[in-house]
């Protein structure tokens, strides 16, 4: 009798265990965790002589692509701009009016990207 409460009671932690097994996530999961939301604006300082794309670059892991009329942020770690978005550059609060790689920063700028939405 002792021995079959034994064996009953290890038949019902096997399959606790293999319940929970399907039912708590995995880590490999896709979900972006709770406080860890992607980026959507970074800032940083500007360095006499260097322009605002190498020093992005310096700092940041970016993907750029390459147009006629210059490079364009595709983006910055990992989180990629979508089909209605774009990393727009700003210099001191205001929106560039060059492209990041042909602006030359002073060290008293504040160079910003933000994830913005296509008008």
């Amino acid at each position: 009798m002792k021995q079959q409460r034994t064996l009953l009671y290890a038949a019902m932690a096997i399959i606790l265990a293999f319940g929970l097994y399907l039912v708590i996530p995995r880590s490999n999961s896709t979900a972006t965790p709770v406080g860890q939301e992607q980026t959507t604006e970074i800032s940083y300082k500007g360095v006499d002589g260097k322009n605002a794309l190498e020093l992005l670059d310096a700092s940041y892991e970016i993907e750029t692509q390459k147009f006629d009329f210059g490079q364009m942020v595709q983006s910055i770690d990992g989180r990629k701009a979508g089909s209605d978005e774009f990393w727009a550059f700003y210099v001191n609060g205001e929106m560039a009016q060059v492209g990041a790689g042909d602006y030359q920063t002073k060290s008293t700028d504040t160079i910003s990207w933000k994830l913005e939405k296509i008008q």
